[in-house]
């Protein structure tokens, strides 16, 4: 069993075409020698699937039932993206609520997995040589561009929320392959512990409206 803490992380994901990784994500195990046994690499705070019915809900009261009944006490969103994520309300009710800092709802950190569907046209994004190790020691990293045309050009899959605030200079947040990391519990472990360190530094934008409608 690694020495990283371990966390609480509600997956925000496309439930039609992406339960699959959900699914593995939150079987993947480590052995501790405490307890002697196998246990999860996080505590799993995704206890929901299905939409709410936003009709003649405000954006307030779409975030509160969201932060309140879906996402609770976690403190890491991890986003699983793939080709039809973007076009999703309730991914973008759910990034909304997690950057959404209040007394009792406290905001996230947030990690980016792409997944194999989009992974050939959309690039990693690491802080630190502990994630380039993490997510790929042969790559050669190269620093990310701060515009959003850039942003959208690389990340075309990215929801518009996440790809407005990595544009933000005080707003860390990572993006690994799912291939990459996929079968390395320690190396998930490492992402998930970083977006934890980072959430209370963020200085998220969380301004743009709710999304109404998918697409």
């Amino acid at each position: 069993m690694s020495n990283i803490n371990r966390h609480r992380v509600f997956i925000s994901y496309y439930h039609n075409d992406d339960q699959y990784y959900k699914d593995i994500l939150i079987n993947m195990q480590e052995y501790d020698y405490e307890k002697m046994q196998y246990i999860s690499i996080f505590d799993d705070y995704s206890v929901h699937e299905d939409e709410i019915d936003d009709t003649g809900m405000t954006d307030e009261q779409i975030r509160c039932e969201i932060r309140d009944n879906y996402i609770k006490n976690a403190t890491v969103l991890i986003l699983l993206c793939g080709v039809n994520t973007k076009k999703r309300k309730h991914i973008d009710w759910e990034i909304h609520a997690a950057m959404y800092d209040s007394e009792t709802n406290p905001k996230m950190g947030i990690l980016v997995i792409n997944l194999p569907s989009i992974s050939n046209s959309s690039k990693m994004l690491a802080y630190g040589k502990d994630e380039e190790e993490a997510m790929g020691p042969n790559i050669k990293w190269v620093p990310a561009s701060k515009e959003i045309s850039d942003l959208r050009k690389s990340y075309p899959y990215m929801p518009e929320r996440i790809l407005t605030n990595m544009t933000k200079e005080d707003v860390t947040i990572s993006v690994a392959n799912w291939n990459n990391i996929c079968n390395d519990t320690n190396a998930i472990k490492l992402l998930i512990d970083n977006a934890f360190k980072r959430r209370e530094t963020n200085c998220y934008d969380h301004s743009a409206p709710l999304r109404r409608k998918n697409s």
